[in-house]
């Protein structure tokens, strides 16, 4: 069993005890080659946007063509991406595109024996 003296040391060891004040903990800085990745990323961003802009108001401001004589170029044949684009740049705006490319009801060349698919699920019905 402990004793009153070594009770006694050991709370005076204990009141020596003063606890030591950490040092700062290092703030980590980015290397400089860093930075200049973004700043170089940024500045490309930039650079293309403000092309992008010229380009397409180049392609808008064109001299000579008013929208009034663009004509609407009518697809004839399934629609394409080369198709599509031309479109796009011919009309007179993008809703006018957009709405001369939607599909519109053609003539059934399907025999009276066969059935189409899409007539088939249009008539079904389903539960959910």
């Amino acid at each position: 069993m402990p004793t009153l003296d070594d009770d006694e040391r050991f709370e005076s060891y204990l009141r020596q005890f003063r606890p030591l004040v950490p040092e700062a903990l290092p703030i980590p800085r980015r290397p400089r080659s860093v930075t200049w990745i973004w700043a170089a990323a940024f500045a490309a961003v930039v650079i293309l946007g403000v092309l992008g802009l010229r380009m397409v108001s180049h392609r808008t401001g064109r001299q000579g063509t008013t929208p009034a004589s663009v004509e609407v170029v009518q697809p004839t044949r399934p629609l394409t991406m080369r198709n599509a684009n031309a479109l796009l740049a011919s009309a007179p705006s993008y809703k006018a595109a957009v709405d001369s490319m939607a599909f519109h009801p053609q003539d059934s060349t399907i025999p009276k024996d066969k059935q189409s698919a899409l007539a088939v699920l249009a008539k079904e019905k389903i539960k959910l």
